[in-house]
């Protein structure tokens, strides 16, 4: 049964998009009321309503004098009805108000009657309730937000809001569902085909994703080649034991062959085992890489044992290096002299009477570089890129009856401990193997 989740992410960043759009939108439309102001339809209507009164008393005082103001302003609706001064001409007008947003609250205007006479003429609309502005507007007027646009904008927020949560969790689920599938086993889920128009993070994201489940593809499919090749490579020897029991049970007279036949076959297992085993031990991530050992005694003592062995086939090892100096690296001693005593035995073994391998050691601030040069048969370059893999075996007179494990387990004991290596073909002929670790600072 497939488990729903609450889309809390998609809830989260919904209210998020709506909020800032809205307090967005509330400061840019406060900021342009305050720069480009115009009035409300609320003191439009005041302003004219003053215009009108002030134009009518002043047409009655210049018409009929100022005894026929009483019986004009009592008509007004006492909600309307201003304080009328008429005073002496003379007198200084009130300081006009600076403040555009606001309804002025005294008016004047000075007026000549018949008789030739002047006035000023003063209305005074402090003491009226209807002319305090922030009393009567209604709520969006307060916060500088018409009408329409109360009803167009939570619209517009909602669809741009929704918009923007729906693009950012889209791939975010197509990620959940991918890690689902994989989970299951199916290693075929690609996602960046459908996400890489999106030009952004995510699909870079999602780039990164197909790259891992790719890796995790190759190493899974490596993983059951490796079983496939050991599982033959272990049935070859037990066959010939289980002929060479078979055999000693048909008749007395082959007990000893067949005794020394099964003698052979399990040092054959053994030594099989034991490379496969430290082919797992290089491969593990838990692997004891916190020692710290000179690097040039270990190469030193490496070499004694292979020029031990060089004697027989006649084969002369020269190394260039300086025995003076401590190289000091961090790592597991025994899998590191483990790689490079596989090196120089591949070596040794494809290396014909007379012929010389050079090893050579230069050493940089931060890593050291170790080249093995032999002059053997090379590999064939379209082969070279593959003799790092296990049960790789050149098809050669001089290969001997190794597993293909050797060179293996060089690279991943040299990967473990954050080094590499590589093969090239010398142009002289002859293999060269190079090894570069890093140096522990001094």
């Amino acid at each position: 049964m497939k488990q729903c989740y609450p889309r809390r992410l998609f809830t989260k960043m919904l209210g998020a998009f709506l909020f800032v759009f809205l307090v967005i939108s509330q400061v840019i439309w406060l900021c342009f009321s305050l720069l480009t102001h115009h009035d409300t339809p609320f003191e439009r209507d005041q302003r004219s309503l003053q215009q009108v009164q002030l134009s009518s008393i002043a047409a009655v005082i210049a018409e009929s004098g100022p005894s026929a103001v009483p019986s004009i302003v009592s008509q007004w609706d006492p909600e309307i009805q201003p304080k009328v001064e008429i005073l002496s001409p003379t007198t200084s007008l009130p300081e006009a108000d600076d403040d555009k947003c606001c309804i002025p609250m005294v008016v004047s205007q000075r007026i000549e009657d018949k008789a030739g006479k002047h006035y000023l003429l003063m209305l005074d609309y402090r003491e009226l309730d209807r002319f305090d502005g922030h009393d009567h507007r209604s709520w969006h007027d307060a916060i500088h937000i018409p009408t329409p646009m109360m009803f167009f904008a939570p619209c517009l927020g909602l669809f741009f809001s929704l918009f923007l949560a729906w693009n950012v969790t889209r791939p975010i689920r197509q990620l959940r569902e991918g890690f689902a599938k994989i989970s299951q086993g199916d290693l075929t889920v690609r996602l960046f085909p459908s996400m890489r128009r999106r030009y952004d993070e995510l699909s870079l994201v999602a780039k990164d994703f197909d790259s891992m489940v790719e890796r995790i593809d190759v190493l899974v499919k490596a993983r059951e080649a490796l079983l496939h090749d050991i599982s033959h490579e272990l049935r070859t020897p037990l066959a010939r034991v289980q002929l060479a029991v078979g055999l000693a049970r048909q008749s007395e007279t082959n007990i000893p062959q067949s005794l020394d036949r099964i003698d052979l076959e399990t040092e054959r297992l053994d030594r099989m085992i034991g490379e496969l085993l430290t082919l797992s031990r290089a491969e593990h991530d838990g692997i004891d890489i916190d020692q710290y050992f000179d690097f040039i005694a270990l190469l030193e003592a490496i070499l004694l044992d292979v020029r031990y062995e060089a004697q027989q086939p006649k084969v002369d090892v020269v190394a260039h290096y300086d025995s003076l100096k401590s190289v000091t690296v961090r790592g597991n001693a025994e899998l590191i002299r483990r790689a490079i005593e596989n090196v120089l035995r591949n070596a040794l073994r494809y290396s014909a009477r007379g012929q010389v391998i050079v090893v050579k050691l230069e050493v940089d601030r931060d890593t050291l570089r170790l080249t093995i040069c032999d002059s053997g048969p090379g590999v064939a370059e379209e082969k070279i890129s593959s003799i790092f893999d296990p049960f790789v075996r050149l098809q050669s007179s001089l290969s001997g009856k190794g597993y293909g494990l050797g060179l293996a387990i060089v690279r991943k004991v040299i990967t473990a401990h954050h080094g590499e290596v590589s093969a090239t073909n010398r142009p002289e002929g002859g293999l060269k193997i190079t090894i570069r670790l890093p140096r522990w600072p001094e």
